[in-house]
């Protein structure tokens, strides 16, 4: 007898890859961020029951049995895999990428005059650029800003003008400042009273590190998750 898989994030899985649509997509369906569905996957969080009743509700495809307790097919019979029901056609743009071997090379020839038009680029979806000044897609380097942002995520952000820089707290920023390059999370700004700016790690191993005002080159605030690896 096959041994029933009690697992709600890895029966997730396998409707996704049933399904043939990616988690941008699935949180797009569902009004929902991408994040929420790769924390999950990743064993970080558990859907609640809303999302799973969503999910059945707006993939009538899917399976109730399989999705709530591991049995039977995954989709029903005679259905498409890869079927989408909104039938409204998905346009992209390229942004500017770049990627984790690139970031040293970002980071020593940066200046406020830096053509990104140069870098490579990583296309997506472009209701995700909408009303977006000058979007950039970096790729995450490290795990000290897991269990959210994990080693090869990808994700989209704006540049700040310095004038801004103050009022950023609370979170998730790309700075360049020396010859570092790093994703943290400002909790508190302390360059208008202090002249300096502390970026701490969301995983507590990762620690946290205080930069001078007049050290930092360039902030990005992170705006959203474009990809993820599922650990």
């Amino acid at each position: 007898m096959k041994e029933i898989d009690t697992s709600i994030q890895n029966r997730l899985k396998q409707v996704f890859e049933a399904l043939g649509i990616t988690i941008y997509q699935i949180a797009k369906d569902l009004d929902e961020n991408s994040s929420k569905f790769y924390n999950i996957l990743n064993g970080r969080a558990k859907p609640s029951y809303d999302t799973i009743i969503g999910i059945l509700n707006h993939y009538p495809q899917v399976r109730a049995d399989f999705l709530l307790r591991g049995e039977g097919p995954i989709l029903n019979e005679g259905v498409q895999t890869n079927a989408i029901l909104s039938t409204e056609e998905t346009s992209y743009v390229e942004v500017p990428y770049v990627p984790i071997k690139f970031h040293a090379s970002f980071v020593e020839s940066y200046t406020d005059s830096y053509r990104f038009q140069d870098l490579e680029t990583f296309r997506i979806s472009k209701d995700l650029v909408k009303n977006l000044r000058e979007p950039v897609i970096l790729e995450i380097s490290g795990n000290s800003m897991s269990p959210q942002l994990v080693h090869g995520a990808r994700v989209l952000a704006v540049p700040l003008d310095p004038g801004d820089w103050i009022y950023q707290s609370g979170g998730v920023f790309a700075v360049i400042y020396r010859d570092f390059f790093v994703v943290k999370r400002i909790r508190e700004n302390d360059i208008l009273t202090k002249h300096y700016l502390t970026l701490h790690s969301d995983n507590p191993m990762g620690g946290s590190v205080t930069v001078p005002s007049d050290e930092i080159r360039g902030i990005w605030r992170v705006a959203n998750i474009v990809s993820a690896p599922v650990e």
